[in-house]
């Protein structure tokens, strides 16, 4: 198994101004206050819009029912507790007491209500809980209810994008929202989009009085700015630091280092539709390309150490270890070359590929961590004669090619811990919001139901590798490693615990402070 290196950089929090590019380093606000420097700051507050609600978690604002331990397994969170009472039954008792951050109570109705309009308003939600029936049983309890046997319901409720929020302060907006009217630890108490967040203690949270009394979050994008805003200790937290600058915080004094599993795969998507690059439609293309990779050498130059290679899928996922022996296990030119040869894209004297006097020209679009590994890739690809136009953007232009349909080959990174079966219908079901170039596999549903229905685990399992192999084979996305994670924090603060998942990391209701 691969295991990310979770960087702990343990500096003394000084007062000094930013260092390189970027806004203003984070002040940590005095003795209970905490300071986070981070890569991104969500662009809403509206939980129901996708990609919104994991920096909410992160931040320490919103909860989920459930949660997933650093170990991969599902803990109760807003829910006292989950249960299987039957094959396709959920029982959800909800916390006694539980209010959201405006004070309204959090019964089994207004929870019913949140999953629902998260389920019509987000795409990614919609997928999770699409045949999902929620009942209310009586104000602390609703069941959670599907067609057939739902042995992974409670890692789907722990997702981050069912975080429970009370409808009534959304509705009828006619505006981006202005307030979070969740039940987090901390509640949201100003807001500057993509630039900077705070929160204070949320005095009516279920849970032990959280040691932090208020947080500021200030987002800086480049990500040596946040390496010499770490190196400084201008921030108690600072996430996502750049593998460039892991040697450095490796040898500061104080610094010490800890490991954990990153439960994702940043995989290379791509366009069989693309009116720019149509070789990708021939499924012999895209395998080409898969085995050309040599995943050792892009985790070591692009992560610096701090991941390894994902030869499948799913093999990001410490739960499944035979994924590992799956895919693409091992770098093969020799096969990449035969399989363009096959499919009539020759290698040419001037060393590039072309077919009918057409070269064979790729448009790689990497964005947030993922510039050196597009970088090292390009460079990989251009050995078998492939001609790569790299460019890293925003991920908001990442998403408008996609919109337009006018991409070749994005680098993404999904969560592969939780609801698996769930994970594979985003990723490859005909509609799923993860399957950006629209593959229809007919084999697909009828695996996802046995990874979903059969009635043992082994046969789960058993369906749950058969999707992974299917995955490596058709390579609707090119897995290359685990997304690095490289976390410093400040020695002033105790209690962090390392997580697979890298929105669980950043503010923890454990959290204490030394002055």
């Amino acid at each position: 198994m691969r295991r990310v290196v979770v960087l702990v950089g343990v500096v003394l929090l000084v007062l000094l101004g930013a260092c390189g590019t970027g806004p203003a380093a984070p002040d940590s606000g005095g003795e209970g206050g905490l300071a986070l420097a981070v890569s991104k700051i969500n662009a809403a507050l509206d939980p129901a819009e996708s990609l919104t609600t994991s920096y909410l978690r992160s931040f320490g604002a919103g909860e989920s029912l459930a949660k997933i331990r650093p170990d991969g397994t599902v803990a109760p969170e807003l829910a006292e507790s989950l249960t299987a009472t039957a094959p396709g039954t959920w029982t959800v008792v909800l916390r006694e007491g539980a209010t959201f951050h405006s004070g309204a109570p959090v019964d089994a109705e207004a929870v019913r209500a949140s999953l629902e309009r998260s389920r019509v308003l987000n795409e990614l939600a919609a997928d999770l809980v699409e045949e999902v029936t929620f009942d209310v049983v009586d104000p602390r309890t609703l069941t959670a209810t599907t067609a057939g046997p739902s042995p992974y319901l409670d890692a789907t409720l722990a997702h981050y994008e069912l975080q429970i929020h009370n409808v009534a302060s959304y509705a009828g907006l006619t505006a981006p929202a202005t307030t979070a009217d969740l039940t987090g630890p901390f509640r949201v108490t100003a807001f500057a989009p993509e630039q900077e967040l705070t929160l204070e203690r949320n005095p009516t949270w279920w849970g032990q009085a959280p040691a932090v009394d208020t947080i500021t979050v200030q987002q800086v994008t480049d990500p040596e700015a946040r390496a010499q805003i770490a190196l400084a200790g201008q921030a108690d937290v600072v996430d996502l630091l750049p593998p460039s600058a892991v040697a450095e915080l490796r040898t500061a004094e104080g610094t010490r280092l800890q490991g954990a599993p990153a439960a994702n795969t940043v995989a290379v998507y791509l366009n069989p539709s693309s009116p720019a690059a149509p070789a990708l439609a021939d499924q012999r293309v895209r395998q080409a390309l898969a085995w050309a990779v040599d995943r050792a050498a892009v985790a070591e130059i692009a992560g610096e150490g701090l991941t390894g290679a994902a030869p499948s899928w799913l093999a990001s996922n410490p739960a499944y270890p035979q994924a590992d022996e799956q895919g693409f296990t091992r770098h093969d030119p020799a096969l990449a070359a035969r399989l363009l040869d096959e499919a009539g894209w020759v290698l040419g004297p001037d060393g590039r590929r072309a077919k009918d006097g057409a070269p064979l020209v790729l448009r790689l679009q990497t964005w947030g961590t993922e510039g050196p590994t597009g970088e090292v890739l390009q460079a990989q690809w251009d050995s078998l004669g492939v001609t790569v136009e790299l460019s890293y953007v925003d991920n908001a232009l990442v998403q408008q090619a996609r919109e337009r349909g006018d991409w070749d080959a994005q680098t993404a990174a999904f969560t592969t811990l939780g609801n698996v079966a769930n994970l594979f219908a985003v990723q490859m079901g005909a509609d799923g919001s993860g399957n950006y170039g629209r593959y229809d596999l007919p084999q697909v549903p009828a695996l996802i139901e046995r990874a979903s229905a059969a009635a043992t685990a082994e046969e789960r399992t058993a369906a749950v590798l058969e999707l992974n192999a299917l995955h490596t084979e058709v390579v609707p996305a090119i897995p290359v490693h685990p997304r690095p994670q490289a976390t410093a924090v400040s020695a002033r603060v105790g209690g962090f615990v390392a997580h697979p998942l890298q929105y669980e990391n950043l503010v923890q209701p454990g959290y204490t402070l030394d002055g």
